[in-house]
């Protein structure tokens, strides 16, 4: 452990850590110089966040030797977060990749970019991924009149969201295929092949089928009666686009009810 009294003079000093005080010099640059200009909740603010937030983990991996080495190096940097905001700084750069993912797979007047926000995006969307499946008929031969436990409960925040990302996905698609035909002008989209180039015998492109397949699991074993609704249009608008029916359309991609 450091002497309380002397920890600030330590590190400004490179006594401590050695060969990593220039490294560790220059993260605390990056993390005052990155986090003053985040000053709004906006994709490049929390882009910045990111960079704080990249740097502190990599400070602690410098530290990991000496028991309460990080915490005091903070403190003697003297950075304008406290310890709970800097846990989640260095959550939001530890798993970027997925929040970005969870909060873009949102309709744009859903998104937040504020650390609080992205986070609480993430965190529903990772609850919802590690739901038990075949959960939907809970409740069924309870008697006439007597409400399913499962049906009665109000929709919860993880089940609006996967909800909600089912319904983005099949809108995002949807105004991908339309940029598509728009882009080869009225000719292209009179010719526009069939969503995955579809086959003459009937059947469709592995791209197609395993993209089929994605929705499946969403329209059989979506949390919510919304969330299934959305899957099951998304699948019967690439049947249309393939010139099938949606019970052929399904056959082909090698699914079943």
């Amino acid at each position: 452990m450091f002497n309380e009294t002397n920890t600030t003079e330590t590190f400004t000093n490179g006594a401590e850590g050695g060969a990593n005080h220039n490294f560790l010099a220059d993260c605390a640059a990056t993390i005052l110089e990155r986090y003053n200009r985040a000053k709004a909740a906006t994709r490049n603010s929390l882009e910045d966040l990111c960079v704080v937030g990249e740097r502190l983990n990599d400070a602690k991996e410098a530290l990991k030797g000496t028991k309460g080495a990080f915490g005091e190096w903070c403190e003697a940097q003297g950075f304008p977060f406290d310890k709970t905001w800097r846990a989640r700084l260095m959550k939001l750069a530890a798993n970027w990749d997925a929040i970005m993912e969870a909060v873009e797979a949102l309709p744009e007047d859903k998104r937040k970019w504020s650390v609080d926000g992205v986070l609480a995006i993430w965190a529903a969307a990772e609850k919802a991924k590690a739901q038990p499946e075949g959960t939907e008929g809970e409740g069924e031969g309870e008697g006439e009149g007597s409400e399913p436990k499962a049906k009665a409960k109000k929709e919860t925040e993880a089940e609006r969201l996967r909800r909600e990302l089912a319904e983005a996905l099949a809108e995002i698609e949807r105004l991908r295929q339309e940029n598509e035909a728009l882009k080869g002008g009225p000719k292209a989209k009179a010719k526009a092949k069939p969503e995955g180039n579809a086959k003459p015998n009937g059947s469709v492109d592995p791209v197609t089928a395993k993209r089929a397949g994605k929705v499946w699991g969403l329209y059989t074993r979506g949390a919510t009666q919304g969330e299934k609704d959305a899957a099951k249009a998304r699948l019967e608008e690439m049947a249309a686009k393939a010139g099938m029916d949606f019970d052929a359309f399904v056959a082909a991609c090698g699914l079943s009810h």
